[in-house]
């Protein structure tokens, strides 16, 4: 989906991700940002779900670069992370190998791919999570407990990308009415967070300086020194 890329543009950067993971990713998304930030690393799959996620919402190759730097650096040397990881990024924009321009994930390949094991983060929180690990994510992104109740219902019924529509409808009250985009949202991560972005871009600067102050911390990937986007070590891209 390149929608996602066209609305978010450059919104999405390491200084902002504390505050667009808060705000405008799904659950699959902030789960990933979440173990990320607090063990500064992700397994293979959650790093393949969370690049190609981040790639269709705007953010640049170099950007992607310094933010996992950032983050991976804290427990490995920057040349172990260039060595095992710097090259796959580079794959994951299509700079390497056959250069293909590898597609974020929809919902559906999500869900039916194969579920996290022990320390690993990807797949759907809705199908891939016990119901309490679900509640405390939503409390964590303070979504009213009758809009909690009902989200919780339809992933225990199933309905997994029902509840992830209705986690949206809780966290942006009228987005239709007020002529966000919505199409795609339950069916594909990036245009969850494509629309998103579209809505807290209406309510003004205004707000969203206010916003900033009161969640934004700065992103611990951010302030990470730059390195050359070359390439080094082995593919491990293995999408489809």
């Amino acid at each position: 989906s390149k929608r996602g890329a066209a609305g978010a543009g450059s919104q999405v950067t390491p200084e902002s991700m504390d505050l667009v993971a808060k705000q405008s990713m799904p659950l699959c998304m902030y789960r990933l940002h979440t173990q990320l930030k607090r063990d500064h690393k992700l397994m293979h799959q959650g790093r393949q779900q969370f690049w190609l996620f981040l790639k269709g919402a705007g953010m640049t190759l170099e950007d992607s670069v310094r933010f996992f730097q950032g983050h991976f650096s804290k427990v490995m040397s920057v040349e172990s992370f260039n060595k095992e990881h710097l090259y796959n990024i580079r794959h994951a924009y299509g700079k390497e190998g056959k250069r293909t321009d590898y597609s974020p994930y929809s919902c559906l390949k999500i869900i039916m791919g194969a579920p996290p094991g022990l320390g690993q983060a990807h797949g759907c929180p809705y199908r891939h999570q016990e119901e309490a690990a679900l509640s405390s994510m939503l409390n964590s992104l303070a979504i009213q407990s009758v809009d909690k109740a009902q989200i919780l219902d339809q992933a225990k019924r199933g309905n997994f990308q029902v509840a992830c529509t209705r986690h949206f409808e809780a966290a942006h009250p009228r987005a239709a009415a007020k002529g966000v985009n919505v199409d795609g949202v339950g069916n594909h991560p990036n245009a969850w967070t494509s629309a998103s972005l579209e809505y807290h871009a209406q309510a003004g600067p205004a707000a969203a300086a206010a916003q900033s102050s009161s969640l934004l911390v700065p992103a611990e990937g951010a302030a990470a020194a730059p390195v050359a986007v070359g390439s080094s070590g082995a593919a491990e891209m293995a999408t489809d």
